[in-house]
């Protein structure tokens, strides 16, 4: 998988970073250290400990020690937390764009010397209750990371995982089904055209499609173009086809060296049973071998400031061609290996960029001269040498100068002006509420937060020791002439800066598929008889490969009685207060509370409706009763985590037939802010004022210019749901407010309804739905909050003031009577890729069948659909899932075919009962344990009882679920594949993509819809 950490931890422009900073979720428990004995200066299987030292603000003991012979530096944070993780990583820095760290990523996951199958990765999967298994590579890391509760488990995956990176088998043909191969388009016929194939290689094409990650990584590759920056890490589609399996070979045998490892392990599993295990194994058996070769040295600072363009797609679902343009203004600054600056520069990030307190925000956002900010707008701290960067997407070329001088005067402005003391509170509030927040995901984020810096050798305990740096970030902050130093320093000083712009081209498809077709014809006519020869034998013998049965009983799994049940039934009060229903949850949440609820939205009008999202969007943006909307928003960042507004349509376990139309809403703070926070949200129900038109149609702008973005990454998720609308009445409500339906219909808002229409509009919307007779509401609070339940019922006799006392009830929208037939939806759009969908309704989730279905969905994603789909088809992904309510799913992910994809789903039932002979004990019970792994995942406590308000499934039904899959046997996957999933069955498919011309099979009906800039 290649992934920028950035695009997922760090900066977003659609949430605030408080939400996403690395220093949070600490869960905080005391516990002797069970690694007592490993001391600095002791040597403990081959591993010399340097250092040792606690880290009070997580209440855990982090140990660094360095491998004698090989000098594997392994850090180890010893905490009281049972979802241990494991990870192993690689300074990976290639000198081309040929994809060469993102190739062998997965094709050590193909087969070991201790476990020579097939993808055991992959099987791995089905074998695991791992809480999370994946593998990443970034600009110049690779990394490996699994976590599990289960210390069996752990053991096995840990074995698996270092024998994939230090003996992978590395076979010639795993190369060219996971990177790239010339193949004949007919397998069987030598005569037939040759094509380029490769997992990686249609990935890398969907990924340069996405107009958002093509402007991040040639904004990488200009800013910083000294070695591995300069260069595409995952691989450029244009290069890779020049990668060799013998330059692949050599990679791994210099960059996955043990002396370029890093190993990190975090919980509470012994140390020591992992050192024992790493030396023995492995690491005895290497000598030295100085890595000098992987390291990246910072860049040299230019001279003056550059300036580039480049090109990209036009977005079919965009807004006018004219205004799909983008800039990005960045800077270089400093090394990730100072600890101190990267942090400071992190909050100046936020104070500069996010919320309507920020500079930036007023002098570019609020001139309403674009979409808003565009991706690359925040700070990266992943990589050697960090960026600052602002960005503007949707706007015109010629305002391109205006945005430059705007940019330039902000920062002068910061630099004699400062910022206010009451923004800078606000963001230092953030650090210490994300430092409480609470997640059973905190050893993986701190992974994820802590490689990019250790991989260029930079003083990660120093990183952990958080108070620190944040007492030092306050002292300073408060000082007008430091930030006056800062500014100066790294932004009016700084002349490693790069302007770029990007500019959509209509014939930017051709221009690469004429360069693709270009290389192509280049490679094909070069071959000799010999060689063609090979790749038509290699073709066959690839197939076959892919086709053979492995002996999986090399591979480690758990054992039925080797699975231990975490959960128990969380301890829930239900009661009313006014008229509103509560369910109050006591828990473990660090003297944090926690606030649900759920508002009503099915009184609306369809014109009420489609707005929905967009109000939801702008509802904490405006004046207040009491505050203007910059005064609130400091007053919502010095108080809570922020407010969340997410559309909310879901169907209820115990009431079929019906389905539940809402705003979920939510926040947390400090226990001793709760008085504020409740106070904030009575300022939401007092109903904001939307009469400023200017902010009105800034944040109409900036709304539809986000809808877009995301699509590509995620057209999976958009093909299924774009499906389902075509067989459900609950998934058409959630198509037309949260699919592409409901892009396409605010684009038709934003151009045909004029402002005052959408003002009116909003404010029905707030009339109707923000009142205290229309919620119901969760708290999740620790026993220490003594005040909780008179905040709480001070709060709802606000909201209640009317004179209706009757019980909020949910208002339920019946389900309505969808047409079967079966039909098909094509979604045109310009990309190399598709994203293909099937779907079927089934049965609900207490029908006993519903268990039975789960487990076929994973039989068949595992057995069938991963190995043709993905490894002899080429997708990126493919696989099948049940949604909730009962709809059976099959998906396929950055897929080059759309017909021959679909084709396989509707053979899925034809192939079950040819090959029913494969349900045997072992792959039955991997099927189920796949099952496992996800309803055993750890529950924050903040989360815990929450699916029982949101969704009504309680503890009971989840363990009459689990005890349901867990008595599933052979023949009932035959008996509900036939019941449910043969090609007689109502059915829905959807392609996202340029599709075949032939998608139609059958009696289907098929329609097709295609942007506005088509």
């Amino acid at each position: 998988m290649y992934s920028r950490l950035h695009n997922s931890l760090w900066t977003g422009i659609h949430h605030r970073l408080s939400i996403q900073r690395c220093y949070s979720n600490g869960i905080l428990k005391k516990k002797e250290s069970l690694s007592k004995s490993i001391q600095p200066g002791k040597t403990v299987h081959g591993f010399v400990c340097s250092d040792v030292e606690h880290i009070k603000e997580y209440n855990l003991t982090a140990f660094y020690l360095t491998h004698e012979k090989t000098k594997t530096e392994y850090l180890h944070l010893e905490r009281d937390d049972t979802n241990n993780v494991f990870s192993i990583g690689f300074r990976t820095t290639p000198l081309d764009s040929m994809g060469t760290p993102h190739i062998l990523e997965h094709t050590v996951l193909c087969g070991s010397e201790r476990y020579p199958v097939r993808d055991p990765f992959f099987k791995m999967l089905n074998r695991s209750v791992a809480t999370f298994m994946n593998a990443l590579t970034g600009p110049d890391y690779t990394f490996y990371p699994f976590s599990s509760q289960n210390e069996i488990d752990y053991r096995n995956l840990q074995k698996v995982y270092l024998d994939a990176v230090f003996k992978p088998n590395l076979k010639r043909l795993d190369f060219l089904q996971e990177g790239w191969r010339l193949e004949h388009s007919n397998l069987e016929d030598k005569n037939s055209k040759l094509v380029f194939k490769g997992v990686v290689y249609n990935e890398m094409k969907g990924a340069f499609s996405e107009t958002s990650s093509l402007f991040g990584q040639k904004f990488i590759n200009t800013i910083l173009p000294q070695g591995t920056y300069g260069y595409v890490s995952g691989g450029d589609p244009l290069h890779i086809p020049e990668l060799s399996h013998e330059h692949l070979k050599n990679f791994h045998a210099t960059h996955y060296h043990p002396s370029n490892a890093r190993i990190y392990s975090y919980g509470n599993f012994p140390l020591e049973a992992n050192l024992k295990f790493v030396n023995e194994a492995y690491l005895s058996n290497y000598s030295y071998l100085d890595p000098k070769n992987t390291i990246v040295n910072p860049q040299d600072r230019w001279s003056s400031p550059k300036c580039a363009t480049i090109k990209c797609r036009l977005d079919q679902y965009g807004g006018p061609i004219e205004k799909q343009n983008q800039i990005a203004i960045g800077y270089v600054m400093s090394d990730i290996t100072n600890v101190y600056d990267t942090f400071m520069i992190m909050a100046l990030a936020e104070l500069m960029i996010i919320g309507p307190n920020s500079a930036f925000y007023k002098s570019l956002i609020e001139k309403n001269i674009s979409g808003g900010y565009n991706s690359l707008t925040g700070y990266d701290n992943q990589i050697r040498d960090t960026l600052f960067v602002v960005g503007l997407k949707d706007l015109e070329t010629e305002k391109f100068a205006m945005v430059e001088k705007i940019a330039q005067e902000t920062l002068q402005e910061i630099y004699e002006k400062g910022f206010e003391k009451d923004h800078i509170e606000s963001v230092l509030h953030g650090f210490e509420l994300s430092i409480k927040h609470q997640s059973p995901k905190f050893g993986l984020n701190l992974l994820f937060n802590l490689m990019p810096m250790w991989n260029h050798n930079g003083p990660i305990l120093t990183a952990l020791k958080v108070n620190q740096l944040l007492g030092q970030l306050k002292g300073n902050l408060m000082k007008p002439n430091y930030i006056r130093e800062v500014i100066e320093k790294y932004f009016i000083k700084n002349n490693h800066k790069l302007i770029m712009t990007m500019h959509p081209d209509a014939k930017f498809d051709d221009v690469f598929n004429e360069a693709e077709a270009s290389i192509l014809k280049s490679k094909v006519s070069s071959l000799t008889p010999k060689q063609r020869e090979d790749i038509y034998n290699e073709g066959l013998e690839l197939s076959k490969a892919q086709k053979d049965i492995q002996n999986l009983e090399v591979l480690p799994c758990l054992k039925i009685d080797e699975i231990i049940l975490n959960k128990t039934a969380p301890p829930l009060t239900h009661t009313v207060a006014e008229t509103i229903p509560m369910q109050l949850c006591e828990a473990n949440t660090n003297g944090v509370t926690y606030f649900k609820g759920v508002l009503g939205t099915e009184c609306l009008n369809e014109k009420q409706r489609q707005l929905l999202p967009f109000f939801n969007y702008i509802l904490d943006k405006f004046d207040t009763k009491s505050h203007n909307y910059r005064d609130f928003d400091k007053y919502i960042s010095r108080s809570t985590s922020g407010l969340s507004f997410i559309t909310h349509v879901t169907e209820h376990i115990d009431q079929p037939g019906q389905y539940e139309q809402g705003i979920l809403v939510n926040s947390h703070c400090l226990d001793e802010n709760l008085p504020k926070m409740l106070d904030i949200w009575t300022e939401i129900f007092s109903k904001p004022n939307f009469d400023n038109s200017e902010r009105m149609t800034m944040l109409l702008n900036s709304y539809c210019s986000s809808l877009t973005s995301g699509i590509v990454s995620s057209g999976h998720t958009y093909a299924m749901q774009a499906a389902r609308s075509l067989i459900s009445s609950v998934d058409e409500c959630k198509e037309s407010l949260m699919g592409l339906q409901h892009v396409v219909a605010m684009q038709n808002v934003q151009k045909n309804y004029k402002i005052e229409d959408i003002q009116n509009m909003v404010d029905g919307i707030a009339k109707q739905v923000l009142n205290g007779n229309n919620l119901r509401a969760t708290f999740h609070y620790c026993n220490t909050n003594k005040d909780i339940h008179e905040s709480i019922n001070g709060f709802c006799k606000n909201l209640c003031t009317g004179n209706d006392k009757e019980l909020n009830r949910i208002n339920w929208t019946d389900n309505k009577a969808m047409t079967k037939t079966n039909c098909g939806l094509h979604i045109l759009m310009n990309i190399p890729v598709n994203f293909c969908a099937k779907v079927i309704p089934t049965v609900p989730y207490t029908d006993p069948d519903y268990a039975k279905l789960r487990v076929l969905s994973r039989f068949l994603s595992s057995k069938y659909l991963h190995p043709v789909v993905r490894e002899q088809n080429g997708a990126y992904g493919g696989g099948a899932a049940l949604t909730l309510d009962g709809v059976f799913n099959y998906y396929s992910y950055r897929d080059p075919n759309s017909r021959v994809t679909l084709d396989v789903f509707d053979e899925a039932a034809n192939w079950m009962s040819k090959n029913i002979n494969l349900v045997d004990d072992q792959n039955l019970f991997e099927a189920k344990l796949s099952i496992l792994q996800q309803m055993d995942q750890p529950i924050p406590e903040y989360m815990k009882g929450v699916d029982l308000f949101l969704y009504g499934l309680s503890y009971d039904i989840w363990q009459t679920q689990r005890e349901r899959v867990l008595g599933v046997k052979k023949e009932d996957l035959a008996e509900v594949c036939q019941k449910y999933l043969t090609t007689d069955k109502w059915a829905a498919k959807c392609v996202i993509g340029e599709g075949s011309k032939d998608l139609k099979k059958g009696d289907e009906v098929w329609s097709r819809i295609s942007g506005p800039q088509q």
